[in-house]
């Protein structure tokens, strides 16, 4: 008889580890942990210890945020794979039943909502929260950088692998417009006898799941909450608030070090140039409720931004979908993006020194001196 792996999401449905599967293919280095402090809102680390506290909260916020896929699609997905797990173990009559099961479902749902297109049955959260200083971040670069001169590419690599300092979401979707079909292939198949047949069907549907990956950079969400707590503070405390705005100076360091701001550049920036205003009102008239105001929802617009564009996928369509089925009309834009490949003349392309850059490298420079 064949044999088939369930695929990762399809493990997470009947309850045999989806989450463990995907963190440890996120990196062989390390076993994942489990975090569970927040409600709703569990996550997996590279780290055993958990990340700070605006990390879960972000993945709160997240959760509430996202919307939730019809129950019948979650059961239905559910079935086919337990149909798999039935045929594996020789039981072909509890597979026929998991199946017709499943394929009712499938067209009860889809009777209802004739325009799903993607449903999102399991999303995984990895976070990598990495403590360094923008200068060390800069030494490892630079290490990196002259390794590459002399194409010393998995040298390079090693010293830039633990250069992740993000929160991933992967958010596996599933394609209503093939699934539900492959269900009923499937069970046509059973019903003849054909177990080797329904077993390639369904391998072949469990390859049809798209996962999108989102990647949400921890220094951002940093540099975010000291500002939160810089504004919180009595305008009297101007030396810790001070304090609290260098913190965050340094995490969008840090970020361009990482290579996070090429695509917003201009708008982590703009975050820097009000953060070095804010510092100067400070030690000046100490009028800074509305430059806090407006730093905020900066902060705010650039995050929102990051989290619309991870929407902007072939979710968005189904999202639609979700909250009322009239508005969906025409195909999802899927714009899933695949990891880039980093090799020599893209990472040279990233590394050009941007205006930012340029004001990053200086401080740095006034940094050292002043020490």
């Amino acid at each position: 008889m064949r044999k088939m792996m369930i695929s990762a999401a399809a493990a997470m449905v009947v309850g045999t580890g989806l989450h463990a599967g995907n963190a440890a293919s996120a990196n062989a280095r390390g076993k994942p942990v489990l975090h569970n402090e927040v409600a709703g809102a569990s996550y997996y680390s590279m780290q055993k210890k958990a990340a700070r506290s605006f990390i879960p909260a972000a993945i709160k916020a997240h959760h509430a945020a996202t919307p939730k896929p019809p129950k019948e699609i979650l059961k239905a997905f559910g079935d086919t794979v337990r149909a798999v797990q039935a045929i594996q173990h020789k039981d072909t009559k509890s597979a026929q039943k998991y199946l017709q099961e499943a394929d009712k479902l499938f067209t009860s749902v889809l009777k209802k909502n004739p325009q799903l297109k993607f449903v999102p049955v399991d999303e995984m959260i990895l976070v990598n929260d990495v403590i360094i200083t923008p200068q060390d971040a800069k030494r490892v670069v630079d290490g990196a950088r002259e390794l590459l001169k002399y194409y010393r590419t998995q040298a390079a690599r090693e010293l830039l692998t633990p250069l992740k300092d993000e929160m991933d979401v992967l958010t596996s979707y599933l394609p209503m417009e093939l699934y539900p079909a492959a269900t009923k292939k499937a069970l046509e198949a059973l019903k003849k006898g054909k177990v080797d047949q329904t077993l390639g069907v369904l391998a072949d549907a469990f390859n049809t799941i798209v996962t999108v990956k989102t990647v949400i950079p921890i220094p951002l969400l940093a540099a975010q909450d000291f500002v939160r707590q810089a504004a919180a503070l009595d305008k009297s405390k101007k030396e810790e608030a001070t304090k609290l705005l260098e913190a965050a100076k340094a995490e969008l360091q840090k970020a361009y070090y990482f290579g996070y701001t090429d695509k917003r550049s201009a708008a982590y920036k703009d975050l820097y140039d009000q953060i070095n205003a804010l510092e100067k009102e400070i030690k000046g008239k100490n009028m800074v409720e509305k430059l806090y105001t407006h730093l905020k929802e900066s902060f705010s617009k650039l995050i929102g931004k990051i989290y619309s564009d991870m929407r902007d996928t072939v979710a968005t369509e189904e999202a639609k979908v979700l909250k009322n089925p009239k508005e969906a009309l025409g195909i999802p834009s899927a714009k899933a993006k695949v990891e880039e490949t980093r090799d020599k003349d893209r990472f040279e392309a990233k590394m050009k020194a941007s205006d930012f850059g340029k004001e990053v490298e200086a401080d740095l420079k006034k940094a050292a001196v002043s020490q």
